[in-house]
């Protein structure tokens, strides 16, 4: 008879490791939405660019291309806005689904100009 014990457990070991917020771009926490228990992300600057690279929609720091919009542009355009459009950008980061910060040519290349929370921001 076979002993099912080590492979349940390494099953279940798998199935928490998976459900306990995974990491990078692809964890359940970057992906945003009710159904998860995520903690609110810091309303910065900072969280609300590294949130767009969790959701690759921005990469971390563009490849060779010196006017690549990449974290730390997105930081400077960020904290370039007034404080109610600043404020605004920050939150729609925080409230949108990964899908919807993903623009033509994310994550590589993005097209900064389509990213809608700086649309609505007044920051184009």
């Amino acid at each position: 008879m076979y002993d099912f014990a080590p492979m349940t457990r390494w099953l279940l070991l798998c199935l928490v490791a998976g459900a306990c917020g995974g990491t990078g771009a692809r964890s359940e926490c970057a992906e945003g939405g009710a159904l998860t228990d995520c903690p609110d992300a810091d309303h910065t600057p900072e969280a609300a660019c590294w949130r767009l690279v969790e959701c690759a929609a921005i990469p971390a720091a563009s490849s060779g291309d010196n006017n690549a919009f990449d974290y730390g542009r997105c930081i400077d355009r960020i904290e370039s806005l007034d404080d109610a459009a600043e404020d605004l950008a920050i939150e729609c980061i925080a409230a949108s689904t990964c899908d919807s910060l993903k623009v033509d040519g994310s994550p590589d290349q993005p097209n900064a100009g389509q990213i809608h929370c700086f649309l609505i921001a007044g920051q184009n």
